[in-house]
Protein backbone atom coordinates (compact mmCIF):
# COMPACT_ATOMS: atom_id res chain seq x y z
CA UNK A 1 0.00 0.00 0.00
CA UNK A 2 2.82 2.43 0.88
CA UNK A 3 5.27 0.92 -1.65
CA UNK A 4 7.91 0.53 1.04
CA UNK A 5 8.87 -2.77 -0.53
CA UNK A 6 10.01 -0.81 -3.61
CA UNK A 7 12.94 0.61 -1.61
CA UNK A 8 14.47 -2.85 -1.15
CA UNK A 9 15.83 -5.47 -3.52
CA UNK A 10 14.27 -8.30 -1.52
CA UNK A 11 11.67 -7.01 0.94
CA UNK A 12 10.61 -10.53 1.94
CA UNK A 13 14.02 -11.27 3.43
CA UNK A 14 13.97 -8.19 5.64
CA UNK A 15 12.97 -8.89 9.25
CA UNK A 16 10.39 -6.31 10.29
CA UNK A 17 7.23 -5.78 12.32
CA UNK A 18 4.28 -3.41 12.45
CA UNK A 19 4.30 -1.52 15.74
CA UNK A 20 1.62 0.78 17.16
CA UNK A 21 2.64 3.65 19.45
CA UNK A 22 0.30 5.63 21.71
CA UNK A 23 0.14 9.40 22.13
CA UNK A 24 2.79 10.56 24.59
CA UNK A 25 4.97 7.49 24.13
CA UNK A 26 8.71 8.03 23.59
CA UNK A 27 9.95 5.98 20.65
CA UNK A 28 13.64 6.81 21.07
CA UNK A 29 15.47 8.75 23.76
CA UNK A 30 18.20 11.21 22.82
CA UNK A 31 21.61 9.58 23.27
CA UNK A 32 20.40 6.01 23.67
CA UNK A 33 21.75 3.19 21.52
CA UNK A 34 19.75 2.96 18.34
CA UNK A 35 19.18 -0.29 16.51
CA UNK A 36 16.02 0.41 14.53
CA UNK A 37 14.86 1.95 11.29
CA UNK A 38 11.30 3.26 11.19
CA UNK A 39 8.81 3.85 8.41
CA UNK A 40 6.02 6.09 9.70
CA UNK A 41 2.70 4.96 8.22
CA UNK A 42 0.18 6.86 10.32
CA UNK A 43 0.17 9.55 13.00
CA UNK A 44 2.56 12.30 14.05
CA UNK A 45 5.97 12.11 15.72
CA UNK A 46 7.84 15.07 17.18
CA UNK A 47 11.63 15.13 16.97
CA UNK A 48 13.64 17.20 19.42
CA UNK A 49 17.28 17.33 20.48
CA UNK A 50 18.74 17.89 23.94
CA UNK A 51 21.81 20.06 24.60
CA UNK A 52 24.46 19.31 27.22
CA UNK A 53 22.66 21.65 29.64
CA UNK A 54 19.40 19.72 29.02
CA UNK A 55 17.71 22.42 26.98
CA UNK A 56 15.32 20.93 24.44
CA UNK A 57 15.34 22.13 20.83
CA UNK A 58 12.51 21.43 18.42
CA UNK A 59 13.48 19.88 15.08
CA UNK A 60 10.24 19.07 13.27
CA UNK A 61 6.98 17.13 13.39
CA UNK A 62 6.86 14.18 11.03
CA UNK A 63 3.50 13.17 9.57
CA UNK A 64 3.69 10.16 7.28
CA UNK A 65 7.13 11.31 6.19
CA UNK A 66 8.58 7.86 5.65
CA UNK A 67 11.96 6.81 6.95
CA UNK A 68 13.65 7.96 10.15
CA UNK A 69 16.57 6.55 12.11
CA UNK A 70 18.68 6.58 8.94
CA UNK A 71 21.37 8.90 10.35
CA UNK A 72 21.98 6.55 13.27
CA UNK A 73 22.05 3.60 10.88
CA UNK A 74 24.58 5.13 8.48
CA UNK A 75 26.90 6.53 11.17
CA UNK A 76 26.29 3.70 13.64
CA UNK A 77 25.77 6.19 16.49
CA UNK A 78 23.31 6.65 19.37
CA UNK A 79 20.06 8.49 18.68
CA UNK A 80 20.65 12.15 17.77
CA UNK A 81 17.05 13.13 18.55
CA UNK A 82 14.27 12.27 20.93
CA UNK A 83 11.09 11.13 19.23
CA UNK A 84 7.72 11.50 20.95
CA UNK A 85 4.33 10.39 19.64
CA UNK A 86 2.00 13.38 19.24
CA UNK A 87 -0.87 11.45 17.64
CA UNK A 88 -1.28 7.67 17.82
CA UNK A 89 0.89 6.23 15.09
CA UNK A 90 1.89 3.06 13.32
CA UNK A 91 5.39 2.27 12.13
CA UNK A 92 7.10 -0.55 10.31
CA UNK A 93 10.15 -1.20 12.48
CA UNK A 94 13.26 -2.81 10.99
CA UNK A 95 15.88 -4.05 13.50
CA UNK A 96 19.26 -2.92 12.14
CA UNK A 97 21.50 -5.57 13.71
CA UNK A 98 19.31 -8.40 12.42
CA UNK A 99 19.29 -6.94 8.90
CA UNK A 100 22.69 -5.17 8.75
CA UNK A 101 24.22 -7.39 6.08
CA UNK A 102 21.17 -7.22 3.80
CA UNK A 103 20.82 -3.47 4.24
CA UNK A 104 24.50 -2.68 3.72
CA UNK A 105 24.69 -4.76 0.54
CA UNK A 106 21.39 -3.64 -0.96
CA UNK A 107 22.21 -1.02 -3.61
CA UNK A 108 18.55 -0.16 -4.08
CA UNK A 109 18.12 0.59 -0.37
CA UNK A 110 21.39 2.53 -0.20
CA UNK A 111 20.27 4.78 -3.05
CA UNK A 112 16.98 5.37 -1.24
CA UNK A 113 18.76 6.27 2.02
CA UNK A 114 21.05 8.64 0.11
CA UNK A 115 18.03 10.49 -1.30
CA UNK A 116 16.40 10.72 2.14
CA UNK A 117 19.55 12.17 3.70
CA UNK A 118 20.10 14.57 0.80
CA UNK A 119 16.52 15.86 1.03
CA UNK A 120 16.72 16.41 4.79
CA UNK A 121 20.04 18.20 4.40
CA UNK A 122 18.58 20.43 1.70
CA UNK A 123 15.51 21.18 3.84
CA UNK A 124 17.75 22.18 6.76
CA UNK A 125 19.85 24.34 4.44
CA UNK A 126 16.70 26.03 3.16
CA UNK A 127 15.49 26.80 6.69
CA UNK A 128 18.90 28.15 7.73
CA UNK A 129 19.17 30.27 4.58
CA UNK A 130 15.70 31.73 5.07
CA UNK A 131 16.51 32.59 8.68
CA UNK A 132 19.54 34.60 7.60
CA UNK A 133 17.99 36.16 4.49
CA UNK A 134 14.34 36.95 5.13
CA UNK A 135 12.33 38.86 7.71
CA UNK A 136 10.17 36.95 10.18
CA UNK A 137 7.04 37.82 8.21
CA UNK A 138 8.39 36.22 5.05
CA UNK A 139 9.79 33.22 6.94
CA UNK A 140 6.37 32.59 8.48
CA UNK A 141 4.62 32.82 5.10
CA UNK A 142 7.08 30.35 3.61
CA UNK A 143 6.60 28.05 6.59
CA UNK A 144 2.80 28.15 6.32
CA UNK A 145 2.86 27.57 2.57
CA UNK A 146 5.37 24.71 2.74
CA UNK A 147 2.66 22.11 3.44
CA UNK A 148 -0.61 22.59 1.58
CA UNK A 149 -2.36 19.95 3.71
CA UNK A 150 -1.96 21.95 6.94
CA UNK A 151 -4.97 24.13 7.75
CA UNK A 152 -4.66 24.70 11.50
CA UNK A 153 -1.75 26.58 13.05
CA UNK A 154 -0.86 25.52 16.58
CA UNK A 155 2.25 24.63 18.60
CA UNK A 156 3.29 28.29 18.49
CA UNK A 157 6.28 27.63 20.76
CA UNK A 158 7.69 25.03 18.40
CA UNK A 159 7.09 27.22 15.36
CA UNK A 160 8.99 30.07 17.04
CA UNK A 161 11.93 27.73 17.64
CA UNK A 162 11.83 26.56 14.03
CA UNK A 163 11.77 30.14 12.72
CA UNK A 164 14.34 31.25 15.31
CA UNK A 165 12.34 34.06 16.88
CA UNK A 166 10.74 34.74 20.25
CA UNK A 167 7.22 33.64 21.14
CA UNK A 168 6.14 37.28 21.45
CA UNK A 169 7.54 38.19 18.06
CA UNK A 170 5.67 35.35 16.42
CA UNK A 171 2.39 36.31 18.11
CA UNK A 172 2.79 39.86 16.84
CA UNK A 173 3.25 38.67 13.26
CA UNK A 174 0.29 36.28 13.57
CA UNK A 175 -1.84 39.18 14.78
CA UNK A 176 -0.74 41.18 11.74
CA UNK A 177 -1.65 38.28 9.43
CA UNK A 178 -5.10 38.15 11.06
CA UNK A 179 -5.62 41.84 10.32
CA UNK A 180 -4.68 41.18 6.70
CA UNK A 181 -7.29 38.41 6.49
CA UNK A 182 -4.73 35.71 5.77
CA UNK A 183 -5.41 33.69 8.91
CA UNK A 184 -8.14 33.61 11.59
CA UNK A 185 -7.67 33.40 15.35
CA UNK A 186 -9.72 30.46 16.65
CA UNK A 187 -11.48 30.35 20.05
CA UNK A 188 -8.90 27.87 21.35
CA UNK A 189 -5.85 29.59 22.81
CA UNK A 190 -2.86 29.59 20.49
CA UNK A 191 -4.74 28.21 17.48
CA UNK A 192 -5.27 29.80 14.09
CA UNK A 193 -6.80 28.74 10.78
CA UNK A 194 -5.25 29.54 7.40
CA UNK A 195 -7.97 31.15 5.28
CA UNK A 196 -6.15 32.83 2.39
CA UNK A 197 -3.08 31.03 1.06
CA UNK A 198 -3.44 32.80 -2.26
CA UNK A 199 -2.93 36.22 -0.68
CA UNK A 200 0.16 35.04 1.19
CA UNK A 201 1.60 33.54 -1.97
CA UNK A 202 0.83 36.75 -3.82
CA UNK A 203 2.75 38.71 -1.19
CA UNK A 204 5.78 36.52 -1.86
CA UNK A 205 5.33 36.72 -5.63
CA UNK A 206 5.18 40.51 -5.46
CA UNK A 207 8.65 40.54 -3.98
CA UNK A 208 7.68 41.25 -0.39
CA UNK A 209 10.80 41.61 1.69
CA UNK A 210 12.12 43.01 4.91
CA UNK A 211 11.60 46.58 3.69
CA UNK A 212 7.90 46.01 3.10
CA UNK A 213 7.22 43.86 6.13
CA UNK A 214 7.57 45.41 9.56
CA UNK A 215 10.33 43.50 11.30
CA UNK A 216 11.70 44.68 14.62
CA UNK A 217 13.37 41.49 15.71
CA UNK A 218 16.51 43.37 16.62
CA UNK A 219 14.71 45.89 18.80
CA UNK A 220 13.14 43.48 21.26
CA UNK A 221 14.89 41.63 24.02
CA UNK A 222 14.42 37.92 23.54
Amino acid sequence: MYRINSYFSDWKKIKKELVKYKKGEIIALYGEDSDKLFFLLKGTIRFTSITDDYEEYFFFDATNEGLFGEVEYVLNIPSITQSEVIDDCQCIVIPISKNRYLLDHDLKFQKFVSKVLAKKYNDMRFIAMNTETYSLDVRLIKYLLSDSSVEIINNITNISKTLKCSYRQLLRVLKDFCSKGWIKHLPQKGKYRIINRKAMQQAINNGSNANEFKEDIYHEKV
